[in-house]
């Protein structure tokens, strides 16, 4: 008897699913997410939560180039085997040898081009690139969900057969794990595309590794060269996600931005009222810390006589 297939993927979320009628008119797939946190009390434009779209191209890089990329991070100097990580562009220079030599014609003779296509971005450019290892045999076994802050776009490639581990990328559309989908993958080599403003995660919960090449993209090469995110400035008061990530630069004094609290809780004020239900939260945390900074400096203090 020949033994059963095992095929592995969705970690109990519900999946995306590419529908052919989505195939826009270069032939890339690609599903909106629905919005979880569109508010029903308040008139609020739809606009401000965007429709956030994830683009997908089966087989973008071959079987044979996805597996010459994994072999040659894990034969790495530069793999650190702690955070399963090989590290292959920062800042947008290539700093390991021979991964670069492999990955620079795929990037500008497929990658690129693909990625500024379906971004609508010509002047695209890379900022940073690693191939990193979840293994479900040990701890480095998820990453939390999050926003890719400082990049403008981001493209997810998985090196080895999606269908051999349970689990992988989820996108989550609002502040519950309720709202994760599981992003499918049909082999390797295939390609997902998406912009800042949508929240993922990587969740392994059994079968073999899960190995992926991960680029970000700023979108032009001076904001490469100045770690600055314009499009986050620049659509601050049209998306609720880019209002979130204005104020977390300037909570922390990130990416360009000058440190500023009040600045930091009027954006994340302004997202919450239309919706955003982690700006609510964080805002939250900001008004607690002050209220429990207040409640020490008025505490009586005892004194040893």
């Amino acid at each position: 008897m020949a033994a059963e297939e095992v095929s592995f993927q969705s970690n109990g979320f519900d999946p995306l699913t590419w529908h052919d009628d989505y195939i826009d008119q270069n032939g890339n797939k690609y599903c909106v997410l629905p919005d979880d946190e569109l508010p029903t009390d308040i008139d609020t434009p739809p606009s401000m939560h965007n429709k956030r779209t994830l683009y997908y191209q089966q087989s973008l890089l071959s079987k044979d180039e996805a597996a010459s990329l994994q072999y040659a991070a894990e034969q790495s100097d530069n793999f650190i085997e702690s955070n399963r990580i090989a590290g292959i562009i920062e800042d947008g220079v290539g700093i390991a040898e021979p991964l670069t030599t492999i990955l620079d014609p795929i990037l500008s003779s497929t990658i690129l081009p693909w990625a500024r296509d379906v971004s609508s971005k010509p002047t695209l450019t890379v900022a940073d690139a690693l191939i990193r290892t979840y293994d479900p045999s040990e701890e480095c076994l998820h990453l939390t969900e999050h926003y890719d802050e400082s990049a403008y776009a981001t493209v997810i490639i998985p090196l080895n057969d999606p269908n051999e581990y349970e689990g992988g990328l989820y996108v989550q559309s609002g502040a519950s794990s309720n709202t994760r989908r599981h992003v499918p993958f049909t082999t390797a080599g295939d390609a997902v595309l998406h912009k800042y403003d949508v929240m993922h995660g990587v969740n392994v919960q059994s079968g073999k590794e899960r190995c992926s090449l991960v680029l970000w993209f700023g979108e032009n090469e001076e904001s490469v060269k100045s770690k600055t995110v314009p499009w986050v400035i620049r659509e601050a008061k049209s998306s609720v996600h880019a209002a979130f990530l204005f104020a977390f630069n300037s909570q922390h004094g990130l990416l360009g931005f000058n440190r500023d609290l009040e600045i930091a809780k009027q954006y994340y004020g302004w997202a919450s009222r239309r919706g955003h239900a982690l700006s609510e939260y964080k805002l939250w945390l900001i008004e607690e810390d002050a209220t429990h900074s207040d409640r020490v400096q008025t505490e009586p203090v005892a004194v040893d006589m």
